[in-house]
């Protein structure tokens, strides 16, 4: 189905900055899903989301206008080139971007560490398959193994065990950085090949490509909420609150994940 749009309707549209090298050079691709809330394009091995305004916004996202997505099918060709996405009719131009990598304020390991149990009497995580414990033992081997007993498994359009391991990654890398926590830095570095090459065998486009952002701390706005409250810099009961609200489990895995990694840091000095 054609949207009712006229050729080539232009309009100006905000990006996240992680998808400029992938905006900026010519690809072709098609989409994969659609509804209200979204829909997602597969564009060689990544997937890009267009997102209406008002929904927290995503490492891998691009926010357009409502309109577009009204009609919008599975296999409806597109392709980026020069900072533009076309689809259906659409020309987006990127005019402006957001980063996805929130900069978090520096935050003693034993403050967060006390902040992460907190938030966490307050809502029932999913089951983790041992990455907790891992990362509790400073297991590197343990963390993979539990990776690969969570990739691809679960409910959602991304798999829960996929959400809660790029929750885990993506709070490695930042709360790592905000606690000068070397281990969880390391720990989201030594892993970022295995993890690639599991995802890549086990699950969706959708939840590799999320991984891939989560390794490098790229997160959206819910999980940026957060893991800045668990620094001290917001209300993290409210934040927890609204990371649960989004999708169907993905917010519960998210949440589980950056919890857990929450809860190490500091151990290993």
């Amino acid at each position: 189905m054609s949207l009712a749009a006229p050729a080539r309707v232009t309009v100006p549209v905000a990006a996240s900055a992680a998808l400029g090298p992938l905006l900026a050079r010519p690809a072709e691709g098609a989409i994969l899903g659609a509804g209200e809330s979204g829909a997602w394009a597969r564009l060689g091995d990544t997937v890009v989301v267009l997102l209406p305004p008002g929904v927290p916004r995503a490492p891998h996202g691009v926010v357009v206008p409502p309109t577009l997505l009204v009609g919008l099918e599975p296999g409806t060709a597109c392709r980026v080139d020069a900072g533009r996405f076309e689809v259906a009719g659409w020309r987006l131009e990127v005019r402006a971007s957001w980063d996805p990598r929130p900069r978090l304020p520096r935050v003693d390991a034993t403050v967060l560490r006390e902040w992460a149990r907190e938030v966490s009497s307050r809502f029932v995580p999913a089951a983790d398959q041992g990455m907790g414990a891992a990362l509790g033992a400073h297991d590197v081997g343990g963390v993979l193994a539990a990776a690969s007993r969570l990739i691809g498994r679960g409910p959602g359009l991304t798999p829960l065990g996929d959400d809660l391991l790029a929750g885990t990654m993506g709070a490695a890398v930042l709360l790592g950085e905000a606690a000068g926590d070397r281990w969880l830095l390391s720990l989201a570095a030594d892993l970022a090949e295995p993890l690639d090459s599991l995802a890549r065998e086990r699950t969706t486009a959708l939840s590799t490509t999320l991984l891939r952002h989560a390794r490098r701390g790229e997160v959206d706005d819910a999980s940026a909420a957060l893991l800045q409250a668990l620094c001290g810099r917001g209300d993290a009961a409210a934040a927890l609150a609204a990371l649960l609200e989004v999708g169907h489990s993905s917010g519960t895995g998210l949440a589980g994940g950056i919890l857990a990694a929450a809860a190490c840091a500091g151990g290993a000095e």
